[in-house]
């Protein structure tokens, strides 16, 4: 009892700390609350002040991009919400008295901004915002009249000159390289060369046109120029170092009421830490007590229940000395664990018992289904061979009375051949039902990796089942192909057929309706593929997700114990490294598909 009341005053001391912290850090969160308000406040204004810059600032380079009426449409809505966050941040600013020099200097070099883009403007509406207005629309019709004048002619020359002329004026206007400037200037010579020598009588006319479309391309290139042709020269030079300006004064305004604000608030957020870091050492303190006294316990029990979850051992104890609370857990917690060890290993004993009793009651199956076929052709036979006996006593009954004559002598070879004819075949027949069922026998005693025909080691399972799937209640068909041999366990998978096809036969078999089961394989991107398929009744929607589970059955009242498909998914997964899966369609049947990723094979193809 001494312990126990240790323990409990101990947790009782911890949690009056704990509540006291909570107390004082809730009171200084408060204040600290309100003042990141403030900040909080500020911020928010300057940011909006920095997106309302940002928004004029981008206002050039989507202007220059698409050179439309439409881009300068939302200049005024921009400059009215700069003004208006502007004031907001001032009105606070002057309320808080602090120093406004930077940010006046940052309004003017946004307005010094605004002035400059509206002559970048001006010298667009120059140029033209479409391939009709200013000076583009000019020397673009001159250029088309040069060309349909030369269609005119028909003069194949001159057009490509005027083709070539027009490419390179797009080309510049495109990239803006004066390499193309140059180009352009030698196909203008060469134009006016070719004019003068091949069309005397047209040649003041071509020229006039010719020497407008120039006149118009460089007033076109000189406002280009003016504009500038990138960041480094004419109006869009200046307009980049005003927007490199705007962004370092806002940086410099960022930083001084960053840095006014957080020394107005340093010495009451270190007045709060200083309060909150005192209580909580001393609830640390109290804690590091307490937890040196039960971790130990704690952690203990949680390695020993990890190490049982992992690695599903059930002798593991943990083994504590002691009397208080943490301690009786781990005696109840032992007490818990023998007791399921004792339990798992009689569920093992049993499990593994009816697994025994089921493969056994499978063999019966296919050793009975065996016999009833080895009992057909084995009757005839006999009857065959007395039939054969009897003639022969009464051949040499004759034979000795002298009465033996030719006819006789031949009806009895006759029928001697035919008996012989139909014990011959009956005995081939019955070596080949043992030669299956040796086949099969010797594959269940012995389990080694060997190569064999699937196609093949199926029929003989089969074979041995033709009684209880005889016509015309069951209707079976095999589609593997011939040629499939496989590298693995046969005894696996004639244990995988046996299992399959008694659960079609206790489970999918409806009374007045022929049974159609399939086993197919193939071969698809070097899985092989083994299905399992009939049309029987199929198996509940609330089965499917524990169909695998050990002693999962619908028969047990009829002697089902739920192994088979158990069994058929430890060794498909154990023994094959393979994947199971099964379906059942609303509309009945059922389909166990086997997928083999690991398994070495041959198919070679006629």
């Amino acid at each position: 009892m001494g312990k126990f009341v240790q323990l409990k005053q101990s947790l009782l001391l911890f949690k009056t700390a704990a509540v006291g912290s909570a107390i004082v850090i809730m009171i200084a969160s408060w204040f600290l609350y309100v003042q990141l308000q403030q900040t909080r406040a500020l911020n928010d204004h300057l940011f909006q002040l920095q997106t309302q810059i940002q928004r004029l600032l981008d206002q050039e380079e989507r202007f220059l991009i698409e050179r439309q009426r439409d881009s300068l449409a939302s200049i005024e809505d921009d400059r009215f919400s700069y003004r208006e966050s502007y004031s907001l941040l001032l009105n606070m600013l002057v309320a808080q008295q602090r120093d406004l020099d930077q940010l006046f200097k940052l309004d003017e070099e946004v307005k010094r901004f605004t002035l400059k883009y509206e002559q970048l403007a001006s010298m667009q509406a120059l140029l033209g915002y479409d391939k009709e207005e200013g000076v583009y629309g000019n020397f673009r019709r001159q250029a088309h009249a040069l060309q349909d004048i030369a269609k005119q002619t028909s003069h194949p020359q001159l057009e490509i000159l005027l083709l070539e002329l027009r490419r390179r004026e797009k080309d510049f206007l495109l990239r803006l390289d004066p390499n193309y400037l140059l180009m352009h200037q030698d196909l203008l010579v060469r134009t006016e060369q070719l004019i003068t020598s091949q069309f005397p009588d047209k040649a003041q006319e071509l020229m006039s046109i010719l020497n407008q479309y120039q006149q118009g391309f460089k007033t076109y290139i000189s406002v280009l120029q003016k504009q500038g042709l990138d960041h480094s020269q004419g109006v869009r030079a200046e307009l980049h170092q005003l927007k490199l300006s705007i962004r370092g004064h806002f940086e410099v305004v960022s930083k001084q009421l960053f840095n006014e604000d957080l020394t107005e608030k340093q010495n009451l957020i270190l007045t709060c830490l200083v309060i909150i870091v005192s209580i909580s050492c001393f609830s640390l303190l109290l804690l590091f007590v307490l937890n040196t006294r039960i971790s130990e316990h704690i952690i203990s029990i949680s390695r020993v229940l990890k190490n049982v979850a992992q690695h599903e051992d059930f002798s593991i104890r943990v083994n504590i000395n002691g009397e208080d609370e943490i301690a009786q857990i781990a005696h109840h917690l032992d007490s818990l664990l023998a007791f399921i060890e004792t339990l798992l290993e009689r569920l093992t004993a049993a499990q593994q018992r009816l697994i025994e009793e089921a493969k056994m009651a499978s063999l019966g199956n296919m050793v009975s289904g065996f016999a009833h076929e080895l009992n057909t052709p084995l009757g005839v036979a006999i009857t065959s061979q007395s039939h054969l006996k009897e003639q022969v006593e009464v051949l040499k009954k004759d034979l000795e009375s002298g009465q033996l004559q030719k006819q006789t002598l031949t009806n009895l070879i006759a029928e001697a051949e035919s008996a012989l004819s139909l014990l011959e075949n009956n005995l081939l027949r019955t070596a080949s039902l043992i030669d299956d069922f040796k086949k099969v026998s010797v594959q269940q005693e012995y389990d080694e990796i060997q190569e064999f025909n699937l196609k093949a080691l199926v029929s003989g399972v089969l074979d041995c089942y033709q009684h209880e799937l005889s016509k015309p209640d069951y209707q079976l068909e095999v589609e593997i192909p011939e040629q499939l041999m496989l590298t693995s366990f046969p005894n696996v998978f004639v244990q995988i057929i046996t299992y399959s096809i008694g659960n079609c036969i206790q489970h999918a078999k409806q009374e007045g309706r022929v049974l159609n089961i399939v086993i197919s394989a193939l071969v698809v991107n070097d899985y092989i593929h083994l299905y399992v398929k009939d049309d029987g009744k199929g198996i509940d929607k609330e089965l499917l997700p524990i169909i695998f589970e050990p002693f999962i059955t619908t028969q047990r009242n009829k002697g089902g114990i739920g192994l088979g498909l158990s069994i058929i998914y430890n060794l498909v997964t154990q023994k094959l490294n393979g994947e199971v899966k099964i379906q059942s369609p609303a509309h009945g049947g059922a389909c166990l598909h086997i997928i083999l990723a690991n398994t070495s094979f041959q198919l070679e193809e006629n």
